[in-house]
């Protein structure tokens, strides 16, 4: 039986000025690092073998949290990278869902339509990742693996343990940062056992 925890990086300054962030990056808020240190503490009782985490510094620095003083190698994988949002990094959701409504309203309620001029739509985020999950799986079948990554991408991955199609993937529960999403799986047959689960917060989540 394999192990695969699934969770994004802690809150960052965009998240709290509601910017797109993609491949820009922000740091860490001090609420960012605190829910990765509780991460940490919940995880400490598991049997990690492995750590991946997207190159971004907010998605490395938050696997750094979690591993904390255990003895756990830190793989970077460009793979879990966000999805690229092209020119729209950096600015607020409020600006790009007025300045773009029907490609924003297509982002977010028709994933399958989404196309993007510069930068990923969501069919190439899922041609990236789900074939480099399915290579470390198999790469690592005696191995549990903590996938420290990011929402759109950690949307991709749970959709295709739970066989969802593209255009209901921001069905579901939402997914916030530093989450716990757990899969058990025993060769060919997975199960979802935990889904952006945030027992482990000490107080309500940034909204």
């Amino acid at each position: 039986m394999q192990r695969l925890f699934l969770t994004g990086h802690g809150e960052t300054e965009w998240n709290v000025e509601e910017r797109m962030q993609g491949r820009k990056n922000s740091l860490l808020t001090k609420r960012g690092k605190e829910e990765a240190a509780w991460l940490s503490q919940r995880l400490s009782g598991e049997n990690i073998n492995l750590i991946i985490s997207s190159p971004s510094p907010r998605t490395l620095e938050t696997a750094e949290i979690i591993r904390a003083d255990r003895d756990i190698k830190i793989i970077q994988d460009e793979h879990f990278l966000e999805m690229d949002a092209g020119d729209w990094e950096g600015r607020k959701i409020d600006e790009i869902k007025q300045e773009y409504p029907e490609k924003s309203y297509l982002f977010w309620h028709q994933p399958h339509l989404f196309i993007s001029k510069n930068g990923e739509d969501f069919y190439q985020v899922r041609e990236r990742v789900l074939p480099r999950l399915k290579y470390l799986l198999n790469q690592y079948q005696d191995k549990n693996l903590l996938i420290v990554s990011h929402p759109v991408v950690l949307k991709v991955l749970l959709s295709y343990f739970e066989k969802r199609p593209l255009e209901q993937l921001w069905e579901g529960k939402q997914i916030l940062g530093a989450s716990l999403s757990t899969i058990e799986i025993n060769g060919d047959h997975s199960r979802i056992i935990q889904y952006a689960d945030m027992k482990h917060f000490r107080v309500m989540p940034f909204k």
